[in-house]
């Protein structure tokens, strides 16, 4: 930038580097001569606190301070904007990795290199992180196409503009409907009561970048309502047990998570969400034991009801699953909730004939440790597995890799249920 009009305008970034407006550049280019190839558009920023940003460098380690200059910075800016054919490349003398997907990657390890760290950046390549960043990447970067998006709730709703919103837990108690014998006993024709679905089996996971807990998940659907769709995931075994006191012996069996919403299932002055005990046996319908889920077969019973029925000879403690927490689906429209996600691909419903056959696996299922952590995801994998035959689709790859995204999905679940369980 040579003018005034361009000085004034702008902002030194480096020395030869310089930050401007939109507007900005068209006054430069007017004023100068300049050609549009002599911009770099950016979109989007990152910031820090002041203190979070020091924290991070100084404490945590998580970034470092490289020494560069313009030229350098120009140099791989014009890298980036080469074709990613080889031979185009070498002809422009230009990065091969220029491809969005590759997430910038080539750069990070060059600007390594300068520090003297180039051992620890060729150490993390094909890194689980490094294969995330490129699922990222060509999720976000390398695509323009609208994404459906589920209806699955976390722990803020999108209002109607599109901006995050706390989701205000006093004004919606589900608790209420899962204690009721009529929302379960009795469901209209049109409800998803009493299904069991289970999380897509697209090769490329939806769950792979987020909520990554529901990926490969069984869920049994225990409320459909105009409000929302809620269930329980019943391939989730916890660290936590319960005790159930069998006439002067003490037993415990594992709680399983049920979904992200705690508090929802939480009662007034209650210190912990209440546990739902489920149980599978035609027996409990012939005694007047618990609440049948729709028409599962599987019923809803209270402890004292578990601890009757188990007296009684009509199940043992092998057959109980104990579920603490929920899962949301929000409504808001005729395809939404949780049958809007089975039409949009999320989740797929399990037929009838197979329910049986995954509810006897996940009951193999035993307290989470360090030591029973593969077997539990092993089962988990089995069980969904068994809901529904799986197409043998050609693999889909990490880009610029061998791996797989479903074993990566895989892998991001395992890590998932370390970071939350363990």
């Amino acid at each position: 930038v040579t003018s005034d009009v361009g000085k004034n305008i702008s902002e030194e970034v480096l020395p030869g580097i310089l930050l401007t407006s939109f507007d900005g550049a068209r006054a430069i280019i007017e004023a100068e001569g300049a050609n549009p190839s002599d911009f770099w558009l950016f979109c989007g920023i990152c910031g820090w606190e002041t203190e979070a940003f020091y924290r991070e460098m100084n404490e945590e380690g998580l970034w470092r301070v490289v020494s560069s200059d313009g030229g350098t910075i120009l140099e791989e800016l014009n890298m980036l904007r080469c074709e990613e054919e080889e031979e185009f490349a070498a002809q422009r003398t230009c990065d091969v990795d220029s491809d969005p997907r590759n997430a910038g990657l080539h750069t990070w390890e060059m600007l390594m290199d300068m520090i003297g760290k180039e051992d620890e950046a060729h150490e993390s390549e094909y890194s689980f992180g490094d294969l995330m960043l490129k699922e990222w990447a060509t999720k976000v970067l390398s695509f323009s196409l609208q994404e459906d998006r589920s209806f699955l709730m976390s722990d803020y709703i999108p209002n109607s503009d599109g901006e995050e919103e706390i989701f205000d837990v006093s004004e919606y108690d589900p608790a209420s409907g899962m204690r009721s014998s009529i929302v379960w006993s009795t469901p209209q024709s049109s409800t998803m009561v009493g299904a069991l679905i289970r999380a897509s089996s697209a090769k490329r996971s939806p769950y792979l970048l987020a909520d990554q807990g529901f990926h490969k998940s069984v869920i049994l659907v225990v409320l459909d309502d105009e409000e929302s769709s809620q269930g329980v995931i019943l391939n989730h075994v916890t660290t936590e047990t319960i005790t159930l006191d069998l006439e002067g012996t003490n037993v415990e069996i594992p709680v399983r998570y049920g979904g992200p919403f705690q508090d929802l299932a939480r009662g007034e002055g209650d210190s912990k969400p209440p546990l739902v005990f489920l149980l599978s046996s035609p027996s409990l319908r012939e005694a007047s034991i618990g609440v049948e889920v729709g028409t599962s077969g599987i019923f809803a019973c209270t402890k004292q009801d578990i601890t009757k029925a188990i007296n009684a000879g009509l199940a043992s403690v092998a057959d109980v699953m104990a579920v603490q927490g929920l899962s949301m689906w929000k409504k808001h429209c005729s395809r939404s909730g949780v049958r809007g996600d089975i039409e949009e691909g999320y989740f797929e419903e399990i037929s009838n004939n197979n329910i049986g056959n995954v509810w006897r696996r996940l009951l193999s299922q035993k307290p989470l440790t360090q030591e029973t952590l593969d077997e539990n995801l092993l089962i988990a994998t089995d069980a969904w597995a068994m809901g529904r035959a799986v197409l043998q689709d050609d693999p889909v790859y990490v880009f610029g890799s061998d791996v797989d995204t479903e074993a990566l999905a895989d892998e991001a679940l395992r890590r998932w249920v370390k970071a939350f369980f363990l």
